[in-house]
């Protein structure tokens, strides 16, 4: 089911899964569409088309069960299917996602780091070992891991990427604030956080 939903859709499902979490914590029960929208400031409308999109049923007058909804977005998206990474470049950005522990929650496990900084070589964070990029096809080898995580400068950003590829990498998350060109095969996706902070001020009139 997930291939069928639109990226937006998605987006807006974990967002979803991101109050039930804490509704589930709170053991409350029960959630309407209108508190959905309300928290997350969109169209009631939208969320009741989401849910419905997923399979979702509520109850009239009294909403949707938040446990078992919770439950259908994370089958719906693969929360428990674990998906294995290699974090590429060891500077502050990836060094605090190998750290941020709740990736584990939604199927996300980061195994290694590589980096071309000698002093950063073979050393850990936490039970993370910092690998030289250099070796990244033998481990891709041992390990079958296909998605990287880009945390590096736009001016080498193509050129790991292309390396990245080579050595067997499927699967890009980049971080890098660049738009990187791969094979047809290879799939992208670009976190533009600066773009997201300009969108966040933009849509709040931040001046």
């Amino acid at each position: 089911m997930k291939n069928s939903l639109s990226q937006r859709t998605i987006n807006r499902l974990t967002q979803y899964h991101t109050i039930l979490r804490d509704y589930t914590k709170k053991d409350i029960k029960y959630i309407t569409s209108s508190q959905i929208s309300q928290l997350l400031h969109i169209d009631e409308t939208q969320v009741r088309k989401d849910l419905k999109n997923i399979n979702c049923k509520g109850k009239c007058n009294v909403g949707y069960n938040a446990k078992e909804l919770k439950d259908i977005i994370e089958n719906v998206l693969d929360y428990k299917i674990v998906k294995r990474a290699y974090v590429i470049g060891a500077g502050n950005l990836g060094i605090a996602l190998s750290k941020y522990s709740k990736f584990s929650e939604f199927g996300l496990e980061i195994v290694a780091l590589f980096d071309n900084d000698k002093s950063k070589i073979n050393t850990m964070i936490g039970e993370k070992k910092i690998y030289s990029l250099q070796e990244l096809g033998e481990q891709i080898k041992k390990t079958d891991i296909e998605i990287a995580i880009l945390t590096i400068p736009n001016k080498v950003a193509q050129d790991v990427a292309d390396f990245a590829v080579k050595s067997g990498i499927k699967y890009i998350w980049n971080f890098a604030p660049t738009i990187i060109k791969t094979p047809d095969n290879v799939k992208v996706w670009n976190e533009n956080l600066i773009g997201s902070f300009l969108q966040f001020c933009a849509i709040e009139n931040i001046c």
